[in-house]
């Protein structure tokens, strides 16, 4: 493995940086027979161009690969493989084709915070993310005036496909904004509702082009750092808000977010069961929601989404009573910290059905 890390790094200094590699990488063993390469194909890296992946083992608790690297340097806890040439060969494989059908065509549902203070001038860097995770719909905190600039370079490479929710006063207000694929969902209705100092959750009916299925998307931003009774606040607004759009717009919801507290604490407990013992007083909601990275991962539920702290601030919430969004979450994942934001991408994949 040493000799491998520096015949990389002599090639590194070469002009011909990609073909060197390539050449080079009988060095390392392939990706294929690595711990969750389907999934590092299908999902964390896409279709890499790059000649070098990072995997980890089965029971490492952030078992998501590294991906699209240059070189065989490797983070904490994971090792460098080469990535084939033919992955996307292995991808259109007979027994993945079976398994896919099996599934049933999923949604990816993704809310990722960028961290606004430095946004501005890392613009490329967040879109380049934006279409390695390929949400279909996402909510995206913490994204003011930049919001147009990301929707313009995001629109250049991949076809102009993706729109933002434009209902209600998004610019002024510290949310979650609701983006999606144009070319695959249609816009019904949106808006913004204001909570507190300054907070607000979005919502957006999308009906999907190919059969109909509508639902509503939604995103929300509580106040950071001031306990969970203030989420717990923001969480019973929010519901509530939810219901009263959901009488006019009947179907389910997917809430997304940077809710700024963790999996354990009083107010995710209230969104999951419907009620809750917490404050001095009973909460009650009238709606239940399915965490997608807790469904698929019931020993980690409260994996860290913000810098390295011990701690889950991000949630992608599938709406289970009265009105189900559909019968399996298949896919989970926690990305790694990139482009600069302090917090952490999480997706969930579910198969829509009504």
């Amino acid at each position: 493995m040493a000799r491998a890390v520096a015949v990389l790094s002599t090639v590194l200094c070469g002009a011909d940086l990609v073909p060197q590699l390539r050449g080079s990488l009988g060095e390392l063993e392939s990706c294929v027979s690595k711990p969750n390469f389907q999934r590092a194909q299908s999902s964390w890296c896409g279709q890499q161009q790059e000649p070098v992946a990072c995997f980890k083992e089965l029971d490492d608790l952030n078992p998501i690969w590294d991906c699209h690297l240059q070189s065989a340097q490797c983070s904490l806890g994971a090792k460098p493989c080469a990535w084939p040439k033919d992955a996307l060969e292995l991808a259109q494989a007979p027994e993945r084709k079976v398994s896919e059908a099996a599934a049933g065509n999923p949604t990816r549902f993704v809310t990722w915070n960028l961290y606004v203070f430095t946004l501005a001038g890392r613009i490329h860097p967040v879109v380049d993310e934006l279409m390695r995770m390929q949400p279909e719909i996402a909510a995206i905190p913490e994204m003011w005036h930049e919001k147009h600039a990301i929707l313009d370079r995001l629109n250049q490479v991949s076809g102009n496909v993706y729109a933002f929710a434009t209902g209600g006063q998004t610019e002024q207000f510290n949310d979650a904004d609701i983006l999606f694929r144009a070319d695959k969902w249609e816009h019904i209705a949106s808006d913004l509702v204001p909570f507190s100092a300054g907070r607000a959750v979005n919502w957006a009916a999308l009906r999907r082009k190919s059969d109909g299925y509508t639902l509503l998307a939604a995103g929300t931003h509580p106040l950071c750092c001031q306990g969970d009774y203030v989420v717990m606040e923001a969480v019973d607004f929010v519901i509530r808000t939810l219901a009263g759009v959901q009488q006019q717009h009947p179907y389910p919801i997917v809430l997304m977010g940077d809710l700024n507290t963790g999996y354990f604490q009083p107010s995710q407990q209230l969104l999951r069961n419907g009620h809750m013992d917490a404050f001095g007083r009973r909460w009650q909601i009238p709606m239940t929601f399915t965490d997608a990275w807790a469904e698929l991962h019931p020993g980690n539920p409260d994996p860290s989404t913000i810098n390295n702290d011990p701690v889950r601030l991000d949630y992608v919430y599938f709406q289970k009573t009265p009105i189900s969004v559909g019968q399996s979450v298949v896919q989970s994942q926690i990305w790694p910290r990139a482009a600069g934001s302090d917090h952490r991408a999480v997706s969930g994949d579910v198969v829509l059905n009504r």
